[in-house]
């Protein structure tokens, strides 16, 4: 992968992140340059709220490296009209389609924020995203979670 690519990390891959030496963060930011990139690594807002769910049961230590991974990416907020629309299209299109993704509204503001920001969608989460992989509706690669390596 080129380090002049965009990327909008989905939340399963900053979890990662915040996991001291993680194998497979090391393979995601190997295989897609994410610390030699000249782009920021991107997260939407929607992710941010996700992590701190998440963290709700861990310790200090670990809250502190997601705080401190949180401050090293760049935050896109959802508040674009723009997303909003692309938001209402995907969701629509997901339920008529019977799509895994509709389930999960923030799967869908996150796939809204790539494509309207045009940023590739990194995600380990297949049954959302595997679907929309070669679509017009995001541009997504979908890493398998136990190696970090893409799914063909």
């Amino acid at each position: 992968m080129s380090a002049t690519q965009g990327y909008l990390l989905d939340t399963n891959i900053v979890l990662y992140a915040t996991r001291e030496n993680s194998p497979i963060s090391t393979a995601v930011d190997a295989q897609f340059q994410l610390r030699k990139s000249p782009f920021r690594p991107t997260i939407c807002e929607v992710t941010v709220a996700e992590l701190w769910a998440f963290a709700q049961s861990w310790g200090e230590k670990r809250k502190e490296l997601l705080k401190r991974t949180i401050d090293d990416l760049l935050v896109v907020p959802i508040s674009d009209a723009r997303i909003h629309h692309r938001w209402a299209e995907l969701y629509s299109f997901a339920r008529s389609k019977g799509m895994a993704i509709q389930h999960d509204h923030n799967d869908v503001w996150i796939a809204a924020v790539a494509h309207v920001t045009g940023l590739q969608l990194l995600s380990m989460d297949r049954s959302a995203f595997l679907p929309l992989r070669g679509t017009a509706w995001v541009d997504v690669v979908v890493l398998d979670p136990k190696t970090g390596m893409i799914i063909p």
